[in-house]
């Protein structure tokens, strides 16, 4: 195959490569005074979660599936991509339209991928138009940690919260630390980042930069042997200052630019650019005893996206959102809070212009709208018994109003065990592709709506924390496209499935092992079957049922090793006009290195693919073979 003679270029750079990375786990290790930090204080920080109620709430106490991953997860696995870290979590797919820097998408326990809500900080990232969210841009250098709600959360955070919420927090460095690094790799793979830590007063703000670029692989089975290829530069700055006692402020910016090659007709580069800012207020209060905590943000973010074919503009999509949100936490007691807020996002894609292929400029016949929602929350955590209500109030300007509840409850069977069961509802505005795109569009499609039920089950047995959990969703006017491309709202969608998750500390290292079964149907009547034949089959493309990840890390000689091994079971995908394929099932192996050469000065390796399988996530896009990474990094802390 084309895509083997293009693995073959790089033999001698991966051997090289591959060397050194052997040579560097085999030589001795330079002792260093300070490990990694590991304080108690830390691991409480680390437990905490914002995502799941919108303030600060323990992990444990969290009536809800939720994984947090941390930095210093990060710092084991070496990721390449935000989808590295999203693809070991139970019940996620990653579908890839080549490789790194080419379009990506998460499907999130079988819901669409533009059916998870994204927010960087508290900020909505999503495009509005394509509906989905363009995770290449944000490097895992710029990330402190990653909140994963699994399941409904459209009562706390509105729109799009059908799959669940996934929160990425900018990285936070103490005053005066600071790092510096370089990396090379696979496909001329190199990547330069650097960031920095400053005190100001009572406050600190951290600047992190990042660029890299790779030459890339041929993308795409379609005849033509090339390479595409890649870049990208982001930049973000993060910070916080006190005002006075009760009072302080934090703030985002971040701007991202870069482009990708790929293959086809129509376009075969595109330019992106991405912005967001954030200014947040946070005010702690007391009155009649119950202790407030409130936060009032403002924000905004664009992104934008322009292809071309030889040079030539074929268009651009751009999404400028502007953002508010004001939320109120109550503590009246130790064991009961009530959280209230108000949300209010405007999108504007008055920027965007669609070429025909005849090469008339063509607009969306509506611009603008405006989303507002109001939700009440409460939480009990006894003893014994927990609680949770939400119900929330959705306008959607142009589409239709929402009204979304979660309700749950938990029981602590003893201090190891506890069984958790909540159901909530959710719903997914349309895009304004799906609404306005020229000749395409449908004005009048309804909002998709969801119902999802879901028990789950923790304990400890011995030493392995254990967790098993069950979901059942039921999904009404999905959007889709007729066999004629128009968009519409289609019947049900029934996905079921099934977690099993084990976590082993001992003596030789931690040992993370989940399990997952989905099963995402479309509910296919009879008479829709014969009106459109063929068009809608009952499994969800590139979702699989059967999935399993192992992930193992250790500690020799103060150097960190991670191994995983991925194990993804056969999925469908589309093939135009009407048919579809299978795609083969799939196992990996990845590898990475963290080794102190100094005080200092830290080797950071990750191998991907180790046994250079041959697989797809996507109909025609090939795959990354064998890849591997090696660099250091200068860090002060």
């Amino acid at each position: 195959m084309k895509a083997l003679q293009v693995k073959q270029t790089n033999t001698f750079k991966k051997s090289a490569l591959l060397l050194a990375i052997t040579t560097a786990i085999s030589m001795p290790v330079i002792a260093v005074e300070e490990s990694k930090k590991n304080t108690a204080e830390e691991a409480k920080i680390e437990r905490m979660t914002i995502t799941a109620t919108r303030s600060a709430l323990n992990l444990d106490d969290a009536l809800t599936s939720q994984v947090v991953i941390t930095r210093a997860d990060i710092d084991v696995i070496n990721p390449i991509s935000i989808q590295d870290l999203l693809s070991t979590l139970p019940s996620v797919d990653i579908s890839n339209n080549g490789g790194r820097g080419q379009t990506s998408s998460v499907f999130l326990r079988g819901n669409g991928s533009d059916a998870t809500l994204i927010l960087v900080d508290g900020v909505r990232v999503s495009s509005a138009t394509l509906g989905s969210t363009r995770l290449n841009n944000i490097s895992p250098e710029m990330i402190e940690r990653i909140e994963v709600v699994q399941g409904p959360r459209a009562a706390l955070w509105g729109a799009d919260a059908i799959g669940g919420v996934i929160q990425i927090f900018t990285r936070q460095l103490e005053g005066g630390e600071h790092f510096a690094g370089v990396s090379i790799g696979t496909d001329e793979y190199r990547k330069y980042k650097a960031g920095i830590g400053l005190k100001h007063g009572d406050g600190q703000t951290t600047v992190t930069v990042s660029h890299e670029r790779s030459e890339g692989f041929d993308v795409q089975d379609d005849g033509e042997l090339d390479e595409d290829g890649y870049k990208f530069t982001s930049i973000a700055v993060r910070g916080q200052q006190n005002i006075s006692e009760d009072l302080s402020i934090d703030w985002l910016f971040s701007n991202s630019e870069g482009e990708n090659e790929f293959d086809g007709s129509y376009q075969n580069n595109s330019d992106l650019t991405g912005h967001a800012w954030l200014v947040r207020a946070n005010y702690v209060s007391e009155f009649s005893n119950i202790k407030n905590n409130t936060v009032l943000s403002i924000g905004q973010n664009r992104d934008s996206s322009e292809g071309f074919l030889d040079l030539q503009s074929r268009g651009v999509f751009e999404t400028r959102r502007d953002q508010f949100s004001f939320v109120n936490n109550s503590q009246l007691s130790n064991e009961f809070q009530v959280n209230m807020g108000v949300d209010f996002y405007q999108d504007d894609v008055s920027n965007s212009r669609i070429l025909s292929f005849s090469g008339d400029v063509q607009r969306y016949a509506d611009e603008k709208r405006d989303v507002t929602g109001a939700f009440v929350n409460a939480l009990y955590n006894g003893d014994v018994l927990s609680f949770e209500a939400t119900i929330r109030h959705d306008n959607v300007s142009g589409v239709d109003s929402e009204n979304t509840y979660n309700l749950g409850a938990g029981y602590q069977i003893n201090k190891d065990s506890r069984v958790v069961i909540n159901h909530a509802t959710g719903f997914k505005v349309p895009t304004f592709n799906d609404l306005y795109y020229p000749n395409f569009g449908t004005p009048t499609l309804n909002s998709e709506r969801s119902e999802t039920t879901e028990l789950f089950f923790e304990t400890r047995l011995g030493a392995v924390d254990t967790r098993i959990n069950f979901y059942y969703s039921e999904i009404d006017e999905l959007i889709s496209r007729n066999p004629a491309g128009d968009a519409a709202n289609f019947d049900e969608v029934i996905i079921k499935g099934a977690e099993l998750s084990f976590n082993l500390v001992s003596t030789g290292g931690t040992h993370d092992l989940n399990l997952s079964y989905t099963d995402a149907k479309d509910q296919v009547t009879a008479e829709e079957l014969a009106a459109v034949p063929t068009e809608r089959d009952e499994k969800l493309i590139r979702r699989a049922r059967e999935k399993l990840n192992y992930k193992f890390t250790t500690s020799i000689n103060v150097a960190d090793l991670y191994a995983e091994y991925k194990f993804v079971g056969s999925r469908e995908d589309s093939v135009y006009p009407n048919d579809r394929v299978e795609l083969g099932a799939y196992q990996l192996i990845n590898l990475g290195l963290n080794a102190p050469l100094s005080k200092n000065l830290v080797l950071n390796a990750r191998v991907t693919n180790l046994l250079d399988k041959e697989y797809q996530t996507a109909n025609t896009y090939f795959t990354q073979g064998r890849a591997l990474y090696i660099g250091v990094t200068y860090q002060n802390f």
